[in-house]
């Protein structure tokens, strides 16, 4: 699996979905790289289901981008390991809890790894949009 390829293939999925929100995608990407680094995987989707009303539809399209990546990675069989619905915090956090946190060690550490690389990309994906909307907008 080659994680760059997969973390930019995420990163511009999120950036798709939340064109219209860049100031708050940039401001949450960052917020949810400083979780990811300093908490984990865990805190960092408990992080994603906690943000307020103004930053939902941002979170959602992140949250959704990185649990698809867990399947795109091949880390869970989506045969198997039915997704949690996005829409479901206690859900998607015990689907988290039991076969991420739960799981192989070396599989944690490539999500952790894949997931600090989307966001970095997101938040790079963010400031480009934001400096297209300011051209396009003058």
């Amino acid at each position: 699996m080659n994680l760059d390829q997969l973390a930019a293939k995420l990163a511009e999925n999120i950036a798709e979905q939340a064109k219209h929100e860049v100031d708050v995608l940039e401001r949450l990407a960052t917020k949810a790289l400083g979780v990811l680094q300093t908490q984990g995987v865990y805190a960092l989707m408990l992080f994603l289901f906690s943000r307020s009303k103004s930053e939902e539809k941002v979170s959602q399209a992140i949250r959704n981008q990185l649990i698809a990546g867990i399947y795109e990675a091949g880390i869970v069989d989506n045969q198997q390991d039915e997704m949690p619905d996005e829409h479901n915090a206690q859900a998607t956090l015990q689907f988290f809890s039991e076969k991420i946190a739960g799981g192989n060690l070396d599989a944690l550490l490539f999500i952790r790894d894949l997931y600090e690389q989307a966001l970095i990309y997101t938040r790079y994906l963010a400031k480009a949009l934001e400096g297209t909307s300011t051209k396009s907008g003058s």
